[in-house]
């Protein structure tokens, strides 16, 4: 039987002592837009870095449909397939080659496709061959045969494309930012957006865009080319700003077609301006001339914020005849009952 005088202890289980604190500072806002690139298919292990020969080649971004791409730099020299590796870059390379600028959702799910030579007219004179599949290429086996040569000539998929949409803040939903420590000193700065990154196919896209043209190519071959003849036609006035659905997406997805990319510089972790730019933005230079933050709310609402519960309180039974005073008196005490008549 346990000793009743003896001094009661705590479990450890129940013990949550203070191990740090820290001075928190908001940071101005920036002049430019702040982003965090979260790469959900790549292994925490593999960043990319100078150091692990996967320093991003090329970043760059749709601003108004806010879609982001980064090509990552691909070992061909371990663990690849060079056949389908010339396969997909002679796709990447043709598709390009007469104005493919973007693939998929980035595109607007848009394929521009090449002119035709046997069509007549003027505007088709000098006009580019359209080009067939990598497959039925002459120098496919040429160019698998001198790997090397074909990869330096830009005829092999030698990057890895990392692509999403920037995820703004609407101020409907959480607010994000991101967090600097400096000695006892923790200064966080609003992020404009996240940008949730997964592996983009365009190259199987490329591929198939080929595979379409090729089956038109046929197609005319059998049944001839339609001579280019001039048709009548009625002009209609179509409403504009539809505002339904379908209307909204098929204007999104015309505007992000029509939308050029911006190219970006990327720098490396471990240059000197990384670390100049990270020293200079994400910190409050002068802390002591920085305002104090006045808490809104008190201890008791904060938790019941962070759980769930505000808004929440249970309904007190009342008889109908009682009457509840209400009053607006700024200056009344936190807890004090309120008056019932």
């Amino acid at each position: 039987m346990a000793n009743p005088a003896a001094p009661r202890v705590e479990d450890d289980d129940d013990d949550d002592p203070v191990v740090a604190e820290y001075d928190v500072y908001i940071t101005p806002e920036m002049e430019n837009q702040l982003y965090v690139l979260q790469y959900l298919n790549r292994p925490p292990d593999q960043p990319l870095t100078k150091a692990t020969d996967s320093k991003p080649s090329e970043v760059r971004i749709k601003k108004d449909a806010g879609f982001v791409e980064v090509d990552v730099p691909i070992n061909i020299h371990r663990n690849y397939n060079r056949p389908a590796g010339v396969q997909w870059g002679e796709a990447m390379r043709k598709t390009k080659g007469f104005g493919q600028k973007a693939f998929g959702i980035a595109s607007g799910f848009e394929r521009t496709m090449p002119r035709i030579t046997n069509r007549p007219g003027p505007a088709d004179e000098g006009a580019p061959a359209a080009p067939i599949a990598t497959e039925d290429d002459g120098n496919f086996a040429e160019y698998v045969a001198n790997f090397e040569d074909a990869n330096e000539k830009g005829h092999v998929l030698n990057t890895q494309t990392f692509g999403g949409q920037i995820m703004k803040d609407d101020g409907k939903g959480p607010s994000y930012m991101l967090g600097t420590f400096r000695d006892n000193e923790l200064h966080l700065t609003r992020l404009d957006g996240l940008v949730q990154l997964r592996t983009q196919f365009h190259h199987v896209d490329a591929s198939e865009h080929l595979e379409a043209l090729q089956r038109r190519r046929e197609k005319e071959s059998q049944e001839g080319a339609k001579v280019a003849e001039p048709k009548a036609f009625l002009a209609q006035v179509k409403k504009t700003g539809g505002d339904t659905a379908a209307e909204l997406t098929q204007a999104f997805m015309k505007s992000t077609n029509q939308e050029q990319w911006q190219k970006l510089t990327y720098y490396d972790e471990n240059d000197p301006v990384a670390f100049d730019t990270y020293t200079d933005r994400l910190f409050l230079h002068d802390v002591e001339s920085a305002p104090k933050l006045q808490a809104k709310i008190n201890n008791t609402q904060f938790l019941d914020a962070i759980s769930g519960k505000a808004g929440k309180k249970k309904p007190t039974k009342r008889n109908a005849d009682d009457l509840i005073e209400i009053s607006d008196d700024s200056d009344e005490q936190e807890g004090e009952d309120p008056q019932v008549s």
